[in-house]
């Protein structure tokens, strides 16, 4: 089983030309690649932008966790462990964020490649925050070079790197580099699969600030600290997270805490999540002004699939714009 931590690479010097005929060559590319690698990704909105990048090739890139369940506490079927074994590229964010995969992806065979993509050059990190009210003069970003010896503690850094544009097109590039390595023959329509990919998401990130322009500055809660990458993208403000871990008990103190703030701090709206119990959360704002909203960083209820990783951003941008504006 090979490692893959890939430097920056020049895989968007050259604009794809917005022209017909250009588009029908890339096509016929698509269409030439007689067996694409044997791929399996890990959580939804990455298998998004990774089926962008493979394209029409086949087989279809695999998705291991469905949208529904947590890629913290997954266990695998047999017939995803055999989809392991099968695999020639296995992409995931890191034992931080899929920790039932942390042992299967030592066991891979010696041909199939493991692409971990927290720790890829050119990736910005964020640190995680506290539960509570957070010191925001404490946040600092990370950006991965080629020089960096990756001696990061996993735990360090909020995993949920996918929800910036801008990391999206790095795991869109590198994907496109590991599949490069594996079949050189196809690297043409790897490449061209992933400019398009990239562009589609340079169009969306405009549209989803132009959205959320009108609800920069107004602070919010969200229920775990998962949204970090999507507000510094679109310039959100963040006040506080409820839980630091969902699946631990809420203490009296975090909640006196919250609830001080809600009353002080014109809070506007306490996000909750799809995957965790919301009474928790009424409870928090009841005799208040605040707004409630449920947010979803994986994609629960969405189709997997290229248009996941996107609908998914336009669901956060709807939620956020709803909770938070004036009606």
């Amino acid at each position: 089983m090979t490692n893959l931590n890939f430097s920056q690479t020049q895989l968007g010097t050259a604009k794809m030309a917005a022209s017909a005929a250009f588009l029908l060559v890339a096509g016929i590319q698509a269409q030439a690649v007689a067996a694409a690698p044997e791929v399996v990704v890990s959580i939804k909105p990455v298998h998004s932008l990774v089926v962008g990048v493979v394209g029409d090739a086949k087989p279809a890139p695999k998705l291991l966790v469905p949208g529904t369940a947590s890629p913290h506490l997954y266990q695998m079927r047999p017939t995803e462990a055999q989809m392991l074994k099968n695999a020639d590229l296995v992409i995931w964010i890191g034992e931080a964020m899929e920790t039932f995969l942390e042992r299967p992806i030592q066991t891979l065979g010696e041909d199939a490649v493991a692409l971990e993509l927290h720790e890829a050059a050119g990736m910005r990190l964020l640190p995680n925050r506290e539960g509570g009210i957070w010191d925001h003069d404490e946040e600092a970003e990370v950006h991965m070079d080629e020089d960096d010896d990756h001696g990061h503690e996993h735990d360090e850094f909020d995993m949920h790197i996918w929800l910036d544009p801008d990391n999206a097109k790095r795991i869109v590039a590198v994907v496109a580099d590991a599949l490069t390595r594996i079949d050189p023959a196809n690297s043409e329509v790897w490449r061209s699969n992933a400019d398009e990919t990239a562009m589609r998401i340079d169009r969306t990130a405009a549209q989803l600030r132009n959205r959320l322009a009108s609800v920069q500055g107004r602070p919010f809660v969200v229920f775990h600290d998962g949204y970090g990458y999507f507000e510094h993208a679109f310039g959100l403000e963040g006040f506080g997270a409820v839980a630091v871990d969902p699946s631990r008990p809420i203490g009296a103190k975090r909640l006196a805490e919250l609830r001080e703030a809600l009353e002080h701090h014109e809070v506007a709206c306490v996000f909750t999540e799809a995957q965790f119990e919301p009474k928790l959360v009424q409870t928090l704002i009841d005799g208040t002004n605040v707004n409630t909203a449920v947010l979803d960083p994986i994609g629960a209820a969405i189709e997997a699939g290229p248009d996941a990783w996107f609908k998914l951003m336009e669901d956060l941008g709807t939620a956020f714009v709803q909770c938070l504006g004036d009606g």
